[in-house]
């Protein structure tokens, strides 16, 4: 069995994936199973919550949303974890912005799941509602910190990518000021009387999964390439052991 060109590019610890798409194809496996529990969330509460109007911390008021909106902010924190320690094996990251933030990240989208909301029929705001909304807020506000700071450490583009990151980021900053506008107001309030806040939410989170595929293809693509030296002389000497 010979080992082909393409395959050098491979990454040892999955000789099936492509240096270019390894953590592109992360965060697409982390993403669609993230996405797996939310779905699931609107299948179980589709007749009491609302999709459009409705937050989605309201499906932890349905039997096993509160788990699925648990085990969704699980997964996302887990995927900033490993993204972030990829930057800096990678090279792509320097100082201590980016880590802590992505942590930050990491910390918030676990609590968004550990710390659900009000009912929909509370007068008043519970810590926990609380900690719940702040948290979500949170995550959202220093996700353009790391892209913002990663784009800054690249000094030598190989694509178009860093400098697609700092617009998205720059775009991402933007439109989480106007989340902010409309999500602060639930930080004490139980109810923002924002019509389609549901949908802007939704939104939201969808551009947040959006921004970490950004960052996962600008880790493969301006990474440093490995040596495909003990790849090729492998392949030379099963080459030569089939020439026999």
């Amino acid at each position: 069995m010979t080992v082909n060109v393409a395959d050098l590019e491979r990454h040892p610890e999955d000789p099936t994936a492509p240096l270019t798409t390894r953590s592109t194809r992360t965060v697409g496996w982390f993403g669609a199973t993230a996405l797996l529990p939310m779905v699931a969330a609107h299948v179980v509460g589709a007749s009491v919550v609302d999709p459009v109007l409705d937050p989605i911390s309201w499906y932890a008021f349905v039997p096993g949303g509160g788990e699925l909106i648990l085990a969704g902010g699980l997964i996302l924190a887990a995927l900033g974890l490993l993204l972030t320690v990829r930057m800096y094996r990678a090279g792509l990251a320097a100082g201590p912005v980016p880590a802590a933030a992505m942590v930050v990240f990491a910390v918030a989208m676990v609590l968004v799941g550990a710390f659900p909301t009000d009912p929909p029929d509370s007068a008043t705001v519970s810590m926990s509602a609380l900690i719940h909304r702040v948290s979500a807020a949170t995550a959202f506000c220093v996700l353009p910190m790391v892209g913002l700071s990663l784009e800054r450490s690249i000094r030598q583009p190989r694509s178009a990518l860093p400098q697609g990151l700092r617009a998205a980021a720059r775009a991402l900053g933007t439109v989480v000021a106007l989340f902010l506008v409309v999500h602060l107001s639930l930080v004490f309030f139980a109810d923002s009387g924002i019509f389609a806040f549901g949908l802007i939410e939704r939104i939201g989170f969808v551009i947040m999964i959006g921004f970490l595929f950004l960052l996962g293809a600008t880790i493969d693509r301006e990474g440093p390439a490995e040596d495909p030296g003990p790849l090729l002389a492998l392949s030379v000497r099963r080459s030569a052991g089939l020439a026999e």
